[in-house]
């Protein structure tokens, strides 16, 4: 009988949109909000694009060096539409008697945000751009036709860029499991500079391991961390 293979390696769903705002962002660190922002069940699409500048040597004629440089890049994403709140987080508007007013004068902030994919073979892949900013790129609304309905969605597209504090640019965690990884996931989505290292309780975890001798003896096993 042949195998059933499942390559989980496409993705097929994406979901789970959160951001928080970027306090302060200098070469001695980057500090974020404490407070998330959720945007539950509205993520329809996401899409990142790296930004890279090449350059090419010659010598005698033939190419002998190629040079390539990171410089963060574009975050292209679609949300079912906006709720109360989300012009002013996202793109620095104000709030006048429960309206939202877009003015010229107004900042737009840095913002984190995060989101995951869903895998044929039940995985996730967490992504993390640790510094954007938004433009609003409109609504699209159409009107409906007897029984047809059309949807609209809202476009919101953000140019990432690398921290002052350290460079980063976008963190990627590939082939996570929901069941094993839980708390590494709830932690992703939680802290804005979580990137996947180790908890104290993870490391606890760890330490109790032991592995059996030969003689039935058990030696306690350090934390991955520890061991050389």
């Amino acid at each position: 009988m042949s195998e059933t293979r499942i390559d989980g390696k496409s993705s097929i769903n994406v979901k789970r949109l959160v951001m928080w705002g970027v306090k302060s962002d200098t070469d001695a660190g980057t500090t974020y909000d404490t407070e998330v922002r959720k945007f539950l069940h509205q993520l329809n699409s996401a899409r990142y694009v790296p930004k890279v500048q090449t350059a090419e040597q010659y010598g005698d004629g033939v190419k002998v060096e190629d040079y390539v440089a990171k410089d963060g890049g574009e975050l292209d994403i679609v949300i079912r539409g906006f709720t109360d709140g989300d012009n002013e987080f996202l793109f620095g508007e104000t709030s006048k008697n429960g309206t939202s007013v877009s003015n010229s004068g107004d900042i737009v902030p840095y913002v984190c945000a995060a989101y995951a994919t869903e895998r044929p073979d039940g995985k996730l892949n967490l992504y993390k751009f640790p510094k954007v900013k938004f433009m609003p790129q409109g609504e699209d609304s159409r009107q409906r036709e007897g029984s047809t309905v059309n949807y609209g969605t809202a476009n919101i597209k953000g140019t990432y860029s690398p921290l002052l504090s350290n460079g980063d640019d976008c963190y990627k965690r590939l082939a996570v499991d929901p069941k094993t990884d839980a708390e590494l996931i709830t932690n992703w989505f939680s802290k804005a500079d979580y990137t996947g290292e180790k908890t104290t309780a993870q490391n606890s975890g760890a330490s109790a391991l032991s592995l059996e001798k030969a003689g039935g003896d058990t030696e306690t096993l350090p934390p991955d961390d520890e061991v050389e």
